[in-house]
């Protein structure tokens, strides 16, 4: 084969290899599929060259380096959180629809487990929750009272109004921007503690074992078993089962800007923003490279094209996107 270098290879070459790399693998090409694959591979040898990478990028990945699949909790609805459904209209951002033209058999197992998992999760979830967001989607709902609460990506809550003003943070993160009534305190559970509002608009994510609250206007309290803390306008902190504690490194404008359908990276890790930025979009994407995943990252990143804002990462950073089979995106050296 004639040795091509590599700087030849179009970026459309590339992503048509890995297409046709993904239908192989997975095993769903018909006889006149694999002709096909056949005569592109020998129309041009800088296509064999773009095959060839894909492969050995696909190689590189073994179940060590796939993500763990999320299997979250199933506890029972309460009869206090079971009435109240939002009437108000919703507004967001749907997720991508990807086509799964082809999967590898360990991705296809991981898929079908995590699958199997989420549908199961969902169920119980649901029947739970008064208002619930899919991937990729936000949407903001009046509350009883006039508050509003606006739901991130993957999210949701149960709502309970009929004595007093209650919200329990079931799964993801929250927005709320209160209505003032003195009499009856807005108080929102989460994790293991809750978070009262004294003043109008705070956030709440619940991320793993950790809860953690922003303040944007006025401030909150929150209360963890025996303990409480103030948190002001400007402040963040975070609690897991016996401890709050205040967060640094990351202003609260910041860490509001999913409502305002972006993100903003100040010196993190790629690693953290692959994470991120993964919330709002199906499928996996992984780091490959010795101390990719700590390059550092700076920019902001629209949260409608998470697909688009990787890409943007990887020019950013000098590094390869390279998308297999629909679900899985690989950044790379």
């Amino acid at each position: 084969m004639t040795n091509v270098p590599e700087t030849t290879i179009t970026p459309e070459m590339r992503q048509e290899a890995a297409r046709l790399f993904g239908d192989h693998v997975a095993g769903v090409m018909s006889a006149a599929d694999e002709a096909r694959l056949a005569q592109w591979l020998a129309e041009d040898p800088r296509h064999a060259r773009a095959f060839a990478a894909v492969e050995r990028t696909w190689r590189a990945i073994d179940e060590t380096t796939m993500p763990p699949v999320p299997v979250r909790g199933t506890a029972r609805r309460s009869g206090r959180f079971a009435r109240w459904r939002p009437a108000g209209t919703q507004h967001g951002v749907s997720a991508p629809v990807h086509k799964a033209s082809g999967w590898a058999r360990g991705l296809v197992a991981a898929s079908v487990l995590l699958l199997i998992a989420t549908q199961s999760a969902d169920i119980a979830l649901r029947l739970r929750a008064d208002a619930i967001t899919n991937t990729g989607e936000r949407r903001s709902f009046a509350l009883p009272d006039g508050s509003i609460a606006l739901l991130n990506t993957d999210s949701a809550v149960a709502v309970d109004f009929a004595d007093g003003r209650h919200i329990r943070l079931l799964r993801g993160e929250a927005a709320f921007t209160v209505a003032p009534d003195p009499a009856r305190p807005f108080v929102v559970e989460a994790g293991r503690g809750t978070v009262t509002a004294l003043g109008t608009r705070f956030l709440v994510r619940l991320d793993g074992d950790e809860t953690r609250v922003a303040v944007t206007e006025h401030s909150v309290r929150i209360d963890l078993n025996a303990v409480s803390r103030l948190v002001r306008e400007g402040e963040e902190a975070g609690y897991g089962r016996d401890r709050i504690s205040p967060l640094a490194g990351q202003s609260v404008h910041d860490t509001d800007g999913w409502t305002r359908g972006v993100i903003r990276v100040v010196n993190r890790p790629l690693a953290d923003v692959v994470r991120e930025i993964g919330r709002y979009r199906s499928g996996y994407i992984l780091v490959l490279g010795d101390g990719l995943s700590q390059r550092r990252v700076n920019g902001v990143f629209r949260l409608d094209d998470p697909d688009r804002s990787i890409d943007a990462i990887g020019r950013s950073l000098g590094i390869r996107s390279t998308r297999i089979g629909g679900m899985v995106t690989i950044l790379h050296d």
